[in-house]
């Protein structure tokens, strides 16, 4: 099956090329200086709500994951060496993935 032509299907070409027109914002005259701040952190003073008075955003504060691994550290040195068709060795082999990634975050399962 052929494709149609260019014309076949009404389209014509441009007859002029596209450019981009920069439009610079209108600033009121009751703003004497405007500054980008960028990187910096932004606090609210109160939680956004919503109408009904559920939050919508409130400031965010980071918090420290720290995730337990399924093996510990001697399974999954064992599991490393075992042939790759047991289901063991694939936890070991992504729980090597998620240290990689991810450094230190993570502790092995207690013994």
């Amino acid at each position: 099956m052929a494709l149609p032509l260019k014309e076949a299907l009404g389209r014509s070409p441009e007859k002029e090329p596209v450019t981009e027109r920069l439009v610079t914002p209108e600033i009121p005259p009751e703003i004497e200086r405007v500054e980008a701040v960028a990187g910096a952190e932004l606090k609210l003073s109160h939680p956004v709500t919503d109408d009904s008075g559920a939050v919508v955003m409130d400031n965010a504060a980071p918090q420290q994951v720290i995730v337990t691994l399924p093996l510990t550290d001697e399974e999954m040195n064992r599991a490393l060496h075992l042939k790759i068709f047991y289901s063991l060795r694939w936890l070991a082999e992504w729980t090597r993935r998620l240290l990689k990634t991810a450094g230190g975050k993570f502790l092995y399962k207690p013994e």
